[in-house]
């Protein structure tokens, strides 16, 4: 099903900015990981599946990301992150369990997911900053946690570019991991920013590279113009409030279309002219028998 996929992402322009908060989610592993694709989830469904597939500590390694700043549109072309694209549809030989949900709806708790592979594995945790590009040359044993901050993408040109370069970091830091230990990938997104409308923005507190990314949620009320009414002037009742909104609209239109309706069938009902003739009994072919 091609929805599992990691080219479904984006399903045509048009699609793509129905959903400006939401941002996709990906999975793969080289374990049996119990997973369900998805196109829509909540952050908070997400995070209930992701708890009672990673309870069991399939992996010795959890490469947990956070890009913030992305959109699902970011991942329509292979180009923009092919080292990820390659897990994702199955090129990575390696990769046994893989799942991918399209638009993940609200925050998804990185936090939470850290806290669960630390208490139910007894994982260890290794923060790497991704602005500055550095990791460690060599791995720990496992179980182990690496926690990988990206910074958020830009608004300009040089977007699909750094998205590429963040890719090929983090392929760098999986290939640290030993060969004969198994790792799980879970690469977490939350939205981009669009300035002209009123979007969701999501932003890192300081300091959340070395423990768990907290996001505050901002709105921008800058276009939003005080209703109060100015002094000495009087505001009639529909500067205040709306009467007429569509939902009335629509309900006036049909209940006409159906008036019309209804008018059209009596009028054909009531024009029909049958001849009183029509429902007497035809005797003449009786009285012909006779004679």
């Amino acid at each position: 099903m091609h929805l599992s996929r990691f080219g479904l992402v984006a399903l045509g322009a048009a699609a793509v900015d129905a959903f400006r908060d939401t941002s996709p989610f990906f999975l793969a592993s080289t374990s049996e990981v119990l997973t369900n694709s998805a196109y829509i989830k909540t952050g908070t469904s997400l995070l209930n599946d992701l708890s009672s597939s990673l309870s069991a500590c399939p992996s010795d390694y959890y490469v947990v990301v956070n890009q913030p700043g992305v959109h699902s549109s970011d991942f329509s072309a292979r180009k923009s992150a092919p080292r990820l694209g390659a897990k994702m549809l199955g090129k990575d030989k390696s990769i046994r369990s893989k799942m991918s949900v399209n638009e993940v709806t609200g925050l998804l708790d990185i936090a939470e997911i850290k806290s669960i592979l630390s208490e139910k594995c007894k994982a260890q945790t290794t923060a790497i900053d991704g602005s500055s590009g550095e990791y460690p040359t060599s791995l720990e044993s496992g179980p182990r946690i690496l926690g990988i901050e990206f910074p958020m993408l830009s608004l300009g040109s040089d977007r699909a570019h750094q998205l590429s370069d963040n890719d090929g970091l983090l392929a760098d830091i999986i290939e640290r991991i030993p060969s004969h230990s198994t790792y799980t990938l879970l690469y977490a997104t939350s939205p981009r920013e669009f300035p002209e409308t009123d979007s969701v923005v999501y932003e890192s507190n300081e300091g959340s590279y070395q423990d768990s990314v907290h996001m505050e949620l901002k709105r921008d009320y800058s276009s939003h113009v005080s209703s109060r009414p100015e002094s000495g002037r009087r505001q009639s009742l529909f500067d205040d409030y709306q009467y007429f909104t569509p939902g009335i609209f629509m309900g006036f239109l049909a209940s006409f279309i159906c008036i019309v309706i209804l008018y059209i069938g009596i009028s054909a009902l009531s024009s029909l002219q049958i001849p009183y003739a029509a429902f007497e009994r035809d005797t003449s072919a009786a009285v012909k028998k006779q004679q």
